[in-house]
């Protein structure tokens, strides 16, 4: 989206740049709420496991408790949960129809479970943390192209602008900073994060509605939910990469229960049977790519699994 766009945007949203969430869920409730177990007047609960403190006693929580970070977007946040809620409102009606296996039958509900990966994909710490880098690099170019083979350019600007020539590094080091200082601002607020996410969000949507959608079902074992959990991934032969760019994957994969995993950008619609190497592969993924936790159904058994997967060291490795 081209920057002036951006700044338009941004510009209809300041009115409103201070009505926030604190705790906005990441993850979506109706989605962890998939993975909980009832436990009697105390409600729904779940595992969160803390993958940098394995050994620890990890407490039961309820889906309101999980999946949060305080202040994910911190612009304006008010609006964009709303954005967020018109989808999840459709959620619960779409996962009926995955429970009856009749789903397939109505295309609305595929094109909310489809939406449903890219809300996942937007809404992540990993695609905060790519928005953070990219503006990091593109400042950095921008600022060294204007002290170097700009800066003529730089120059001619501040002379036209104020009628002053500038003399030495400082001087142009300075109009430099002067001229990038509104975007950086709308960088340190919050304000280019939250117009580019829902673009961003609107982009992913189209993205995934133009391909299939298959539901994983296991042949035995189940699946769980990563802090990160829509993954677009690249398999290329006995090699699979993670947190592709949507255009670059292969499939996009998301959990929807200890029964059911969703994969978007794939050939065809349907429901197909996951062995329980795949199923293992997959948890694997959901370790691999979190932040920090996985959630886990209670008394499932599967927190030993994680134990003895983070034991093998990959995912110390990997960071």
């Amino acid at each position: 989206m081209a920057a002036q766009q951006i700044d338009a945007r941004i510009d209809e949203l300041r009115p409103e740049a201070d009505r926030h969430v604190v705790g906005q869920h990441v993850i979506s409730q109706v989605l962890l709420k998939r993975f909980a177990t009832p436990f009697g007047s105390n409600g729904l609960k779940l595992v969160p496991f803390n993958l940098d403190h394995p050994d620890r006693l990890h407490k039961m929580a309820g889906p309101r408790e999980c999946g949060k970070v305080k202040y994910f977007a911190r612009f304006a946040s008010a609006s964009l949960e709303q954005v967020w809620g018109k989808l999840e409102t459709r959620i619960p009606d779409a996962a009926r129809a995955v429970e009856r296996g009749d789903v397939f039958q109505h295309e609305h509900h595929v094109q909310t479970l489809k939406d449903l990966i890219a809300l996942h994909l937007v809404r992540s710490l990993n695609y905060r943390n790519v928005h953070e880098r990219t503006f990091a690099k593109v400042y950095t170019e921008y600022r060294t192209a204007l002290l170097t083979d700009k800066s003529d350019l730089l120059r001619l600007a501040v002379l036209q602008r104020s009628g002053l020539h500038l003399s030495g590094p400082q001087g142009l080091a300075a109009a430099a900073d002067e001229i990038l200082s509104p975007h950086l601002e709308n960088f340190e607020n919050g304000a280019d994060f939250r117009a580019r996410i829902e673009v961003t969000f609107d982009r992913a949507k189209e993205m995934i509605s133009s391909a299939g959608l298959e539901i994983l079902v296991p042949a035995a074992g189940e699946f769980f939910l990563g802090d990160t959990p829509a993954l677009a991934i690249r398999q290329s032969g006995a090699r699979t990469a993670f947190n592709v760019a949507i255009g670059d994957s292969t499939a996009i994969v998301l959990p929807f229960g200890p029964k059911h995993l969703l994969v978007g950008r794939t050939p065809r619609n349907g429901m197909s049977i996951a062995t329980e190497a795949t199923v293992g592969f997959l948890n694997r993924l959901q370790i691999e790519a979190a932040e920090q936790r996985v959630y886990l159904r209670p008394r499932s058994g599967q927190e030993a699994i994680v134990r003895g997967y983070l034991k093998q060291g990959s995912r110390s490795a990997r960071r």
